[in-house]
């Protein structure tokens, strides 16, 4: 790893990844739960499309990825249960690093997926998520046994964080205004379903993520011969 003066984010390169534990195993007390990342983009040296995150099931195959597009610079595709989908967003721009987005992902045994962009909603769907047993790649595309290793992400990835309830819309809102807050305290009371936060403001290189949450729901970073991540003082304003 590269050390800046002061680390806010980590910046993907290619060839490098985040692996954490299998989802159902993270403290889930129900499969209803939002999965957010702060993310930017940054020069891709690749013709594969970057994966911000990939979940694979025991088959191999995709059950959930998104990834952005080596060769344009605002679309967004979603692979969700093997379906992929690619769209056009006039104010999406991943060859800006300093502009960082708001992932959320919240996950619904009844209601299925929606998928936030900052505060847009750009997808509803009613496809199920099973990730029993699944693990949790952020920044490649990995299957259990690592015999997959495919679609490194390249960009910053400033914080990934796990609760363990669907957020509302409002509060969805409120975080993307205030990225240095997780939420108005005045009005929410919303922190006991945190269960993964993973902030990467270090004041030296790490291979272990831990958990602040005090889950100890920790990761691990995987470079492949040649690659390096570099912190970065880069993160959400």
């Amino acid at each position: 790893m590269i050390q800046e003066e002061k680390i806010n984010s980590l910046y993907f390169k290619g060839g490098s990844w985040i692996e954490f534990g299998q989802l159902d195993s993270m403290k889930l007390e129900s499969n209803d739960f939002t999965l957010q990342f702060w993310v930017s983009g940054g020069e891709v040296d690749t013709n594969e499309a970057p994966a911000i995150f990939s979940i694979i099931d025991s088959t191999d195959e995709i059950t959930l990825a998104v990834l952005r597009d080596a060769n344009q610079e605002n679309s967004i595709t979603t692979i969700i249960n093997s379906t992929v989908r690619k769209e056009e967003y006039s104010w999406l721009d991943w060859s800006d690093p300093d502009n960082f987005y708001l992932i959320s992902l919240l996950f619904s045994d009844s209601k299925g997926l929606k998928i936030y962009i900052n505060d847009s909603n750009i997808i509803n769907s009613e496809s199920l998520i099973d990730v029993g047993g699944n693990k949790l790649n952020v920044g490649a595309i990995v299957n259990k046994d690592r015999t997959i290793l495919e679609n490194f992400w390249y960009g910053y990835i400033d914080e990934v964080r796990l609760w363990n309830t669907l957020l509302a819309d409002s509060t969805i809102l409120f975080q993307y205004a205030h990225p240095e807050k997780l939420g108005d305290y005045y009005r929410y009371s919303y922190y006991d379903s945190l269960i993964g936060l993973w902030r990467f403001n270090w004041d030296k290189p790490l291979y272990t993520i831990e958990d602040e949450s005090d889950f100890n729901n920790d990761g691990i970073i995987y470079t492949l011969k040649g690659y390096s991540v570099e912190l970065s003082e880069k993160g959400a304003q």
